[in-house]
């Protein structure tokens, strides 16, 4: 009669746990669409419906697990084993929590960092978009460390001789690869400040040319000889880098060398006409047109004329500048007027009386 008695309870344990399961699975859907309710409100106010399924689909696999984890505990309970049975579900219940939680922060960081707009939507945080993977990996990385150390924690294991060799582990590798290193961090500091993107022209101390590529580890650069040259990143992010391709406008800067013969009204004339050349020019930025005569030169005077361009390509400046100096010719010689040339004169004057020099011609020595 107790035999039968107490299989008629195991039965009913067993109905009832089984019960339980299908009650769990059941709410499944439902508990993963509360869970992923806040979410679904910011996508639906960016007007970005087509990610709903998806942030629901976040949550499916972290519910499992915790539903796995409440029905093994009741299903214990409602079975009654020993404490020590019951000691080994708990830690077994809390590494499924455990592992619910990580899972579900894992796949929300693969999902809101999965690019730069998902990344603003979801955060408001703007990030390059080349650094993105290696910001999602990083993190991810350091979920699953944390979410491994919490683990074995629970199961009463101490970790901290393990953070201690790993740290010791990680300042080996540092040391080992600390050129390596410093380049990704070079690449980081590149790709987020953006000093230059490829096929911008640049110059530094080092190199000067188109970026063809930018690296992990270097960047490739096409000189004007044509030579490629592979420079380290970390080389890169610590150079005063020249980026000629970002200039808006250019700079005329000379000097124009008019000979002496030019008398002032032709020269004044001269600085008027070219003045006004300059001011009238569409590519001339309006304001910035400077031509004075500024010294009596040892050879000739110095006419400084100084103005900006609106241009920043520079086959286009150069091609503009040279129209400009062919016109300031023009204007010159128009005027009579003569660009000069640096040279002396040496006066020799009575030398021979001077230093009283003798009208026979000297002999040749013996």
């Amino acid at each position: 009669m107790e035999f039968s008695q107490e299989l008629a309870l195991f039965g009913a344990r067993v109905v009832l746990v089984l019960i339980l399961l299908i009650a769990i699975w059941l709410l499944r859907r439902l508990i993963a669409w509360l869970l992923a309710r806040p979410l679904e409100r910011i996508v639906t106010r960016a007007g970005r419906t087509d990610l709903i399924e998806p942030t629901r689909g976040l949550f499916s696999t972290a519910t499992g697990y915790l539903l796995l984890a409440l029905w093994i505990d009741l299903g214990a309970r409602i079975f009654d084993f020993h404490p020590t049975i019951m000691n080994i579900v708990q830690h077994l219940t809390r590494t499924l929590v455990i592992v619910a939680f990580a899972v579900m922060i894992y796949r929300l960081v693969a999902s809101a960092v999965y690019s730069r707009n998902r990344l603003l939507l979801f955060t408001g945080i703007t990030i390059e978009e080349a650094l993105i993977p290696f910001v999602r990996t990083g993190l991810q990385l350091l979920i699953l460390a944390i979410g491994l150390v919490i683990i074995i924690q629970e199961w009463g294991y101490d970790v901290s001789g393990l953070i201690a060799g790993l740290g010791l582990g990680g300042l080996a590798l540092s040391l080992a690869a600390q050129d390596t290193l410093a380049n990704i961090f070079g690449f980081t500091a590149v790709v987020g400040d953006r000093p230059f993107v490829v096929g911008e022209f640049i110059k530094t101390k080092d190199v000067e040319g188109t970026i063809e590529h930018v690296g992990l580890r270097s960047t490739r650069v096409r000189q004007i000889n044509q030579a490629v040259v592979t420079v380290p990143n970390s080389m890169l992010a610590s150079a005063a880098v020249l980026n000629w391709s970002r200039l808006t406008k250019r700079q005329v800067d000379m000097t124009l060398n008019i000979s002496y013969d030019a008398d002032a009204e032709t020269m004044q004339s001269m600085l008027g006409q070219i003045r006004a050349y300059l001011s009238d020019h569409d590519k001339v930025e309006p304001g910035s047109v400077v031509v004075y005569l500024v010294n009596f030169g040892s050879s000739s005077m110095e006419v400084l004329v100084r103005c900006y361009l609106t241009i920043g390509d520079w086959k286009e400046f150069t091609a503009t500048k040279e129209g400009i100096l062919l016109e300031i010719l023009r204007i010159v010689n128009q005027l009579g007027l003569h660009i000069a040339f640096p040279r002396s004169a040496l006066y020799i004057d009575n030398l021979r009386g001077e230093l009283n020099l003798s009208e026979q011609p000297l002999a040749p020595p013996k």
